[in-house]
């Protein structure tokens, strides 16, 4: 696996077109957004690749972190980027419990999630709006890491 590196606002271009190739049009988010997120301490990102092959941006409130997004290049999928960014945050930020939330027609990162050992908690009704006025639920999952409750 490549090399995965802290990202900062001078990614945020990156990160905001990687996101557009791998989510919905409605779900995409802009540099600008990027750039919010990144300026509040709790919130970091990792990348992978040169170009971004893969990011992840986490909210992290030790012990816990919730993934905010996560995406990886549509000619990079299933290469164990993804996983191998949850693995590097997790070693980071000593993070000892995820949270996430994923639309319930995002079937395969829901199997990704439940490959890495995510449960599922529950469902948080009509979360997502889709630009054409649909609704989505959300999947809550959660990780409780090895060692630690």
């Amino acid at each position: 696996m490549s090399h995965v590196f802290e990202c900062t606002a001078e990614n945020a271009k990156q990160i905001a077109t990687l996101h557009a190739s791998a989510f919905q049009k409605d779900e995409a988010w802009d540099a600008k957004a990027i750039i919010d997120l990144l300026a509040q301490p709790q919130n970091k990102a990792f990348g992978l690749g040169v170009p971004l092959q893969a990011f992840i941006i986490v909210q992290h409130i030790a012990p816990e972190a919730e993934i905010l997004t996560l995406a990886t290049a549509p000619s990079a999928k299933r290469k164990g980027y993804a996983a191998g960014l949850i693995t590097e945050a997790t070693k980071q930020l000593s993070v000892e419990k995820w949270l996430l939330d994923v639309a319930e027609d995002n079937h395969a990162a829901i199997a990704l999630y439940e490959h890495l050992g995510f449960k599922r908690d529950g469902i948080r009704a009509n979360y997502y709006r889709r630009e054409n006025g649909q609704t989505v639920d959300a999947v809550l999952m959660s990780l409780r890491l090895a060692g630690h409750g």
